[in-house]
């Protein structure tokens, strides 16, 4: 099994990426998914929350955690911003690491694993075989963020320059798709380089060992039976 990383800036159309290549079966660990799954109510994360970011942190109604309280306070306070990645990455990492065993144990070729900020702060992005950055114009990334969250220009901005440039991103990539056309374009571009992607020798000999080491205990009992 190999590893893809897949990122680019906030509003780039990563989803849509993702999202595609989910429809097709392919694996894909998904870092936000785990992010929200890590702070549900009553988990050790949501607790520690809790207890550094005040009562303000977690909504009354449902006891989830308040993102737009969090959000306003760790884009204003860098130490604060420090302090929930102390509490939540640990245990994002750990859940990353059990899905990348089970798609391991179930001989998956590939994993693909969607982190917004793989360059910025993930441990995993040294054992990527590929990186695939997705990007769009600053206009529409601006305009997409605006549309999805209903921020300011402002509010917009700073998201965006909060992360590294994608300038930088895409000087760092393996691949490139440009989602600043439409889904149809985007999609064949996707496909294409999926299609295209080599898979090292080390793959192939790792995979042969691990079924070699499920299967010969089996053979051996088999035999042991007399079947």
């Amino acid at each position: 099994m190999f590893l893809i990383g897949l990122t680019g800036g906030i509003g780039s159309g990563k989803t849509s990426v993702s999202s595609f290549l989910r429809e097709r079966g392919i694996a894909i660990i998904d870092a936000d998914l785990l992010a929200r799954k890590v702070v549900e109510p009553n988990t050790k994360c949501w607790k520690l929350i809790r207890e550094h970011f005040g009562p303000g942190a977690i909504n009354e109604d449902d006891n989830q955690i308040n993102r737009q309280y969090i959000a306003q306070i760790i884009f204003n306070d860098p130490e604060k911003r420090l302090l929930l990645n102390r509490i939540t990455h640990p245990e994002i990492q750990r859940q990353t690491f059990f899905k990348l065993l089970f798609h391991f144990l179930t001989f998956q070729p590939f994993v693909v694993m969607d982190i917004p900020l793989l360059f910025e702060s993930s441990i995993f992005k040294s054992y990527m075989s590929y990186v695939i950055v997705v990007k769009c114009t600053p206009e529409q990334q601006l305009e997409r963020i605006k549309r999805r969250n209903g921020y300011s220009d402002e509010e917009a901005q700073r998201r965006i320059n909060s992360q590294m440039p994608i300038e930088e991103k895409v000087r760092l990539a393996d691949i490139v798709i440009d989602n600043s056309g439409d889904i149809e374009s985007t999609i064949a571009q996707t496909r294409e380089v999926f299609l295209g992607l080599n898979f090292p020798l080390t793959f192939w000999l790792l995979r042969f060992a691990v079924i070699t080491i499920y299967t010969l205990p089996l053979i051996a009992i088999l035999k042991y039976l007399k079947f």
